[in-house]
């Protein structure tokens, strides 16, 4: 069992972008496991990601993965697969490998979202 705060981890920027804090990573075959995070055996990650105001990702697709944004606060838009949406706290979006996405923060006030993401069986 483990329990982490965002505020102790480091955070970095991810897609351009974002600012990421990682909670909980995927431990790894290979040994080289940063310690206290690797400890999901087949989700890949549990992320805090903050897309600070008028600030857009880049638009992307993942392969191999499976991932879920729950907004945590603040709103937005998603533009996912050329269709624009609205997001807002309290909303969860499920992103199909090979989706493609990005976030758009339309406001003054930061994006906060959990982003879920889980391998695709194949590439585990």
């Amino acid at each position: 069992m483990r329990i982490r705060n965002w505020r102790d981890q480091v955070p970095y920027i991810g897609h351009e972008t974002k600012i990421i804090w990682p909670l909980l990573t995927r431990k790894r075959d290979d040994g080289e496991d940063p310690p206290d995070s690797a400890v999901l055996l087949s989700l890949g990650s549990l992320t805090r990601h903050v897309v600070q105001g008028r600030i857009t990702t880049d638009y992307h697709a993942h392969e191999n993965k499976e991932q879920v944004y729950y907004f945590v606060s603040g709103r937005g838009k998603m533009l996912i697969d050329d269709k624009e949406f609205d997001v807002t706290a309290g909303d969860a979006v499920h992103l199909a490998p090979k989706e493609r996405h990005q976030v758009i923060n339309n406001t003054e006030d930061d994006l906060e979202y959990l982003n879920i993401t889980a391998l695709m069986p194949d590439s585990a």
